[in-house]
């Protein structure tokens, strides 16, 4: 009985060890785990202050060096036509960080060390041979690994885009700085400013800008991508190549001349872009001249032949066809068999849906308070198109796909977007409303309302049969309106992500010094401001100018 007692005890003390030692290790790993979670902010927050210091400080520059008001545009919420675009982009992202990060990669260190221990062992041998080829190899496996994590990036988190919007709109009310949220993509936007006159310049990375026939942009200024290095000495200030509508067909390298907003908007998507692939073998010489000459029937205005009576778009579409890589031709070609013809709508579907998005993008109008299409063809609005616009859409209307689609309110609102009401599209473009979250709100709400239409309907024939199926039917119909109600109060805290002075949202940046940047900054002021140009206020709409 002794014997059996102690075998108890020291069973128990085991047990009792064994629990002690778990609930160290429980403790060791949530300790770990709260370590890597601060870290981890840490480097977020780091990373979002250098975003926005980088931001500020080339605003300063501009408004330094140029003596000019500085207009930063946002870009909204990703148009429906570029959504494919956008999870296609995404898909790659995330192989890249598959293969960054998979287990048969290699990589820096890894490199490394194979190179240590191949070389100690080929010296032995005496090899050098081999030694240079392995070397060789692992180098090209470390590069490799390095481009893999470029195209890699940051990922898609939606937080931190969130907290850097916040953060950085924060920043520009405490300048007190005008800035416009674009209701989708701030290309169109700039554009529509651009071209109603109220601003004189845009300043951009993005050569898209061109289709979009802004006549005075400023491309790559200063090194901000390593593009020019022209910028890395203080003492030269900011420089970049300055583009003008009017001098492009002078242009070396590319003969542009005679070539309409029409023209090169046509031209950029047959060579390819946001909105649609390019056909495979096709580059911008072989599109220059397919555009060339289904506008011109030439090289000249005046020749355009009889023979070239069809519609442009036509035309364009059926020499891309033609003269892409034969392995595309395969699936395209010939234009007479009907097996072929489901893939040549694939590409008409989102050639006229890329041309459109760049001829009619759907943006903020300043002035009226509203969102508007630019360059507004359907319902009769044409006449407050420009003359050498109408000249070039009546050209480009001669096909009917594209003249259905651009005419067509609810067509072309599924690829350049929906408009908010005017209340909502104010708060967007002033940073006070998340177009995304938005968005994502109306799709519930026309989901919730199916729903609740489709629970009506059962109800109402439940209650013709009576019994318990109009009970449940009944139930059916409340369950929609519970859970809207639930989803109401979570959206309207995701409103007010961009609002002014959040405690969340405001980073402290002491420790980059702004007053030397330059000498404009506006102190800070105590109420809401609005973010819109007083002078662009005072300015007549473009939309309403005839």
């Amino acid at each position: 009985t002794q014997q059996q007692q102690q075998q108890q005890q020291q069973q128990q003390q085991q047990i009792s060890s064994g629990e002690e030692h778990q609930n160290g290790e429980a403790n060791n790993g949530e300790s770990t785990n709260d370590t890597n979670n601060n870290e981890e902010e840490q480097k977020q927050l780091e990373y979002i202050s250098k975003c926005i210091f980088f931001v500020l400080q080339r605003i300063e520059y501009l408004r330094d060096q140029c003596n000019a008001l500085v207009l930063p545009v946002l870009d909204g919420a990703t148009p429906p036509v570029k959504r494919r675009v956008v999870k296609m982009r995404s898909d790659k992202r995330k192989r890249a960080v598959e293969e960054r990060d998979g287990e048969g990669g290699v990589g820096i260190g890894d490199a490394t060390a194979t190179t240590t221990m191949t070389n100690e062992q080929q010296l032995e041998e005496g090899d050098a041979d081999e030694q240079l080829q392995e070397a060789t190899t692992t180098e090209a496996n470390a590069l490799r690994k390095i481009a893999l994590s470029q195209r890699a990036g940051l990922g898609s988190d939606y937080n931190t885009r969130r907290l850097l919007l916040s953060s950085l709109l924060t920043e520009f009310r405490t300048r007190q700085w005008p800035f416009i949220v674009a209701p989708y993509e701030a290309d169109g936007q700039l554009a529509y400013l651009a071209n109603g006159g109220l601003v004189d310049l845009v300043v951009t990375e993005d050569s898209d800008l061109i289709a979009l026939g802004v006549p005075r942009l400023v491309y790559r200024l200063g090194g901000w991508n390593g593009g020019n290095s022209a910028n890395r000495s203080s003492s030269s200030g900011l420089k970049g190549t300055i583009l003008q509508r009017r001098d492009l067909g002078s242009s070396h390298g590319i003969d542009l001349m005679d070539f309409s907003d029409g023209m090169l908007a046509t031209m950029f998507v047959a060579t390819g872009c946001d909105y649609c692939d390019s056909l495979k073998g096709v580059g911008i010489i072989t599109a220059r001249g397919i555009v060339k000459r289904a506008f011109h029937g030439g090289e000249s205005l005046e020749n355009r032949s009889p023979v070239l009576d069809e519609p442009v778009l036509k035309l364009v579409l059926h020499d891309l066809y033609r003269a892409c890589h034969k392995d595309a031709r395969v699936e395209l070609l010939p234009l007479s068999d009907p097996e072929k013809e489901e893939a040549r709508l694939v590409y008409e579907r989102a050639f006229l849906a890329a041309l459109a998005m760049f001829r009619h993008p759907l943006v903020y109008d300043p002035i009226s308070g509203e969102n508007i299409i630019s360059n507004d063809v359907s319902e009769g609005k044409s006449l407050n198109v420009s003359a050498s616009f109408m000249r070039d859409e009546q050209l480009l209307m001669e096909y009917a796909p594209y003249r259905e689609l651009v005419t067509n309110r609810e067509a072309l609102y599924q690829v350049v977007g929906t408009p908010f009401s005017p209340s909502t599209a104010k708060r967007i473009a002033e940073g006070l409303v998340d177009p995304r979250k938005q968005l994502e709100e109306q799709h519930r709400l026309n989901e919730a309302g199916e729903a609740a239409a489709n629970a009506v309907e059962g109800w109402q024939v439940g209650k013709e049969g009576g019994g318990e199926d109009a009970d449940n039917a009944q139930l059916q119909q409340e369950e929609p309106g519970e859970e809207e109600g639930d989803d109401d109060e979570e959206d309207s805290e995701d409103s007010a992500y961009l609002t002014q002075g959040t405690a969340t949202g405001a980073l402290q940046l002491s420790s980059q010094d702004f007053t030397a940047v330059g000498t404009q900054q506006s102190k800070s002021s105590g109420g809401n401001i609005s973010s819109l140009s007083p002078d662009l206020l005072d300015s007549q709409s473009p939309a309403k100018q005839s």
